[in-house]
């Protein structure tokens, strides 16, 4: 095949691919996430568009393996009853579902941009269903407000998220001067994202108090995030423009 026809080919791919993924819930469309993804990588190679040794060094295996890491601390916190200690904390602190969606928004935000988008979201979502349940509160408001809120905060450095990352790198931009740019584009964003997520959940998320009965730790907010960041600071990438 030529150039031309290699795009050709891979855009296709790449269309059936991305259809495969997002129609995962469709009956005649029976393949899960990374089902398709596998699907996708297979026809990249078996139709030329990739070597298979351009297909293994695309693999970013760093990647993999902080993930892996991430999964694993948070299976063992889950083992050890963390979320359900770290939920009435959470609640107690927050007192109101309008607080809880505030202080979500924040953490997110702020951790993400320290530790990277991926790395928080995969972290929090635990704990944020153990102080929804907790707080007998609708799940999708709160698990939206994490997700987007994690990808806002982490335009502020260099190391909130990959596309930072390959910035960084191949326009050697100094760490303070790319946080000194867009952290304030970071705060307008989170307060945008908190405004639109209160106003579009209003009615779900409109109780008064959140459960007391169920309220019995002492702890703060404070302490449910300085937790995390302990046990992700040790995986979280250092920009280096080498």
């Amino acid at each position: 095949m030529n150039h031309f026809e290699k795009e050709l080919v891979a855009t296709v791919i790449f269309g059936i691919t991305y259809v495969l993924i997002s129609g995962r819930q469709i009956r005649i469309l029976p393949l899960n996430r990374p089902a398709a993804a596998l699907l996708g990588a297979v026809l990249m190679v078996s139709t030329g568009v990739m070597t298979p040794e351009r297909a293994y060094r695309a693999v970013n295996y760093d990647t993999i393996v902080l993930l892996l890491a991430m999964m694993l601390v948070s299976a063992y916190l889950y083992l050890a009853h963390f979320f359900e200690w770290a939920a009435d904390a959470v609640l107690e602190f927050s007192r109101t579902p309008q607080r809880l969606l505030l202080y979500l928004t924040l953490t997110s935000g702020v951790l993400s941009a320290l530790l990277g988008n991926d790395t928080i979201c995969l972290m929090l979502t635990p704990l944020v269903i153990a102080v929804i349940r907790r707080g007998k509160l609708p799940l999708l408001p709160y698990l939206i407000a994490l997700a987007t809120s994690a990808n806002i905060g982490s335009v502020a450095t260099l190391v909130g998220n990959p596309q930072n990352m390959i910035i960084g790198h191949f326009s050697y931009i100094p760490f303070a001067q790319f946080s000194w740019s867009l952290v304030p584009a970071a705060i307008v964003g989170l307060a945008i994202n908190f405004v639109i997520c209160g106003l579009v959940f209003e009615t779900s998320c409109g109780k008064p108090r959140l459960n007391e009965n169920l309220i019995r730790s002492r702890n703060s907010i404070a302490v449910c995030s300085l937790s995390f960041a302990l046990c992700s600071c040790q995986s979280s990438p250092v920009f280096s423009p080498d």
